[in-house]
């Protein structure tokens, strides 16, 4: 049976969660990167394969305040997100789905963050994402630890064709 995409949405902090970044943390690690932290992991992802052709993504909500930020790493076909792998074209479908049937009329801009460490650091700030060292503990070891819990290629890449 297939297991399609989740969207964050299912994992939305409370009020408390989001005033208290210490009780945020104490979720389990797939709420925490679904909402709240995906911006940490879909960095340190794409830090961690560079040079493999991935880049940070964010889906931004058009419309002041509108709800549904998501970053995630991609390579144009492949995600990797805190489902794990699936396709962008799965990934943005069922992310629309989702945030449309809450908000009518919800719609997104895809943009591509920078990967260096400044540019996102600047990126973060422009758009209210809090930087890693807002967290209550620094989120790098604990990413890294739930990227590995993944294969470290797509389920089902095509073969590399040598010339």
């Amino acid at each position: 049976m297939r297991i399609t995409y989740q969207p964050g949405i299912t994992y939305t902090r409370t009020p408390e969660e989001k005033q208290d970044m210490f009780l945020a943390w104490q979720r389990p690690d797939k709420a925490f990167f679904a909402a709240g932290a995906c911006h940490i992991l879909g960095f340190l992802f794409v830090s961690l394969h560079m040079h493999e052709g991935y880049e940070l993504i964010h889906i931004k909500p058009r419309g002041k305040n509108a709800s549904g930020h998501h970053m995630y790493a991609s390579n144009g076909t492949w995600v990797f997100d805190f489902n794990g792998w699936t396709t962008e074209k799965e990934l943005l479908e069922e992310y629309t789905k989702a945030y449309a049937e809450k908000y009518p009329g919800w719609d997104y801009e895809r943009v591509t963050v920078p990967s260096d460490w400044e540019g996102f650091g600047k990126y973060l700030l422009k758009t209210h994402h809090r930087p890693p060292e807002y967290f209550p503990h620094l989120p790098w070891e604990r990413a890294y630890k739930y990227i590995k819990k993944f294969e470290g290629r797509p389920p089902h890449e095509p073969p590399t064709v040598l010339s």
